[in-house]
């Protein structure tokens, strides 16, 4: 499922193709993708342009000159694709512009959600979004973290606690930090609360440096070797799999206590 970094090159992406065209006509390919009817997205969008593009969390919002306020969610298997070609076989909607080309918006496994709002503040509470990883500021985060209970991994996967961490990067975060992913957040002392906080913020931006993909990824870092029996990067032993509230992890015994 595309994570923070994902959504970031996908922001980046639009930000470098999407922005300051006029919308021409907005085509919804896949009902089901989208939370409003296509004819209120239209009237919306029709004759508007992108000013920005933006990222919270898991999701990519762009804000036009109406002020309203375009939001994607890529579900599992989503992405961007700008273009005047054939369109994908897996398109789900379609922003057309004035110059002929258009931004599609792909998702496969139709798991992904368009949608529209007036206020961003407004739409995060209601999809019950935390602070962007990449955002919260140590103090805020010491906080947080202070009044919750749990494993450390369901705490970074929990959306309304930070927002843009999933199963994948959580795994990484946590080998890198030398923490077990069901270590209870209670256990935590103070120094290993401000460690876990940078390592959060250094593995998101190494992996928007090598531009999300695992192929490009440092040596160090397990998601490459993300299965159980691959060697472990740092010391050289078997990489496990395990669970912790239904969702799978892999990790190393050796480097994660």
């Amino acid at each position: 499922m595309p994570e923070l970094p994902d959504v970031e090159i996908f922001r980046q992406y639009a930000e470098k193709n999407a922005l300051n065209r006029e919308i021409e006509q907005v085509t919804v390919d896949e009902p089901k993708i989208a939370e409003v009817e296509e004819n209120k997205i239209n009237q919306s969008l029709q004759g508007q342009k992108f000013t920005k593009a933006e990222r919270l969390g898991k999701y990519l919002l762009l804000p036009t000159t109406a002020e309203s306020i375009l939001i994607m969610h890529f579900g599992m298997t989503g992405w961007l694709k700008y273009g005047n070609g054939e369109k994908h076989r897996h398109t789900r909607a379609s922003f057309i512009f004035s110059n002929g080309y258009a931004l599609h918006f792909i998702n496969p496994r139709k798991l992904g959600r368009i949608s529209l709002s007036d206020d961003p503040d407004v739409f995060k509470k209601k999809k019950k979004v935390g602070q962007d990883a990449l955002a919260i500021h140590l103090e805020e985060f010491q906080d947080l973290i202070g009044k919750k209970r749990g494993t450390l991994k369901s705490l970074l996967m929990n959306q309304g606690i930070i927002a843009g961490i999933g199963n994948i990067y959580s795994d990484e975060i946590l080998f890198q930090a030398g923490m077990h992913p069901k270590t209870q957040i209670s256990e935590l002392k103070d120094y290993q609360k401000v460690s876990l906080f940078q390592y959060i913020k250094e593995v998101l931006h190494k992996a928007i440096e090598h531009n999300a993909d695992p192929g490009n990824f440092p040596d160090w870092f397990i998601i490459p070797k993300r299965k159980e029996g691959e060697q472990c990067p740092a010391c050289g032993g078997e990489v496990k799999k395990d669970q912790v509230s239904g969702r799978n992890f892999y990790y190393c015994p050796n480097c994660q206590k």
